[in-house]
């Protein structure tokens, strides 16, 4: 009997210890996956953003940031090109040109530039502290149809989302992010085997389910303080933006706390569940469970 207690607390001692460790890695896995495949992830990023070029605020600004651009190169062009004040001809064409079918690819490809801007080394001597994006293609799409006879604008047209003295820099997440990735990936291995091997060695598996379904509801948790600190952030590095640039960068950036603020609600009411679970068995076959 003495030696069939001492297994069972051996096998109480391991699940334990097991336990704890799906709990800790869980914490760490659901906001690291999400910035390894929603941020790092170009790809994913492209897709979490894309919403928004349906967002009248989005398509109201690059009216107002096209039309600005040939506005202010109206002097370069030569003289009869244009038959009515500049304004006047660009302004309706870029209204359709942000409802047509070419505009969301357009503003996505914008978007890659950011996060090219973000997460890769940029080239020797290319400017670092600066977050711009180039609106050259969109000037030049919207001046053609106004004006078949316009000259191509070279370029670039750069609008600036920020300037230096924030602490952000050109290239500075892609060390973070390759680290993430990896950390991402290597805690849910952790999890899923810890949990598989602590369910297996548990005397009391209920108990040590409902400690699982605990510990997602306190990874849900970590992701949800997880976006509140990435969207403070985030816009801290913008704050030196023009006011409307800046309040663009915002719907892109609560956007996106917003997903993750999703999975954290999603993964506790999961965890929830588990441990209601988790206690139910517990309760209703102790001997076993």
């Amino acid at each position: 009997m003495a030696g069939v207690g001492s297994l069972v607390g051996v096998r109480s001692f391991i699940s334990a210890v097991l336990t704890v460790l799906t709990m800790a890695a869980a914490i760490i896995a659901v906001p690291a996956v999400w910035v390894s495949e929603r941020l790092v992830n170009e790809d994913g990023f492209v897709s979490l953003v894309a919403p928004l070029a349906d967002d009248q605020q989005v398509k109201d600004y690059m009216v107002d940031e096209i039309t600005a651009q040939v506005v202010a190169r109206a002097a370069d062009f030569t003289p009869g090109t244009f038959t009515a004040p500049v304004e006047a001809v660009i302004r309706p064409v870029a209204r359709q040109y942000v409802d047509s079918d070419g505009f969301k690819p357009d503003l996505l490809n914008l978007v890659r530039q950011q996060h090219a801007w973000l997460f890769t080394e940029p080239a020797p001597g290319t400017d670092r502290t600066e977050m711009q994006f180039d609106i050259t293609g969109m000037v030049n799409r919207v001046l053609h149809e106004s004006v078949p006879r316009a000259p191509t604008i070279t370029g670039p047209i750069v609008v600036p989302l920020s300037s230096g003295g924030t602490g952000l820099e050109a290239g500075a997440y892609e060390r973070a992010g390759r680290q993430i990735t990896a950390w991402a990936w290597g805690a849910v291995i952790v999890a899923i085997l810890a949990a598989i091997g602590a369910l297996l060695i548990a005397v009391r598996r209920g108990t040590v389910l409902a400690w699982l379904g605990g510990g997602l509801v306190l990874s849900g948790v970590s992701a949800w303080a997880v976006a509140q600190y990435l969207s403070t952030r985030a816009k801290d590095h913008i704050s030196t933006a023009e006011d409307s640039s800046r309040e663009v960068a915002e719907l892109f950036i609560d956007r996106c706390a917003d997903d993750l603020t999703q999975l954290a609600l999603i993964v506790g009411a999961v965890g929830a569940v588990i441990a209601v679970v988790g206690v139910v068995l517990r309760m209703a076959l102790p001997r076993h469970f």
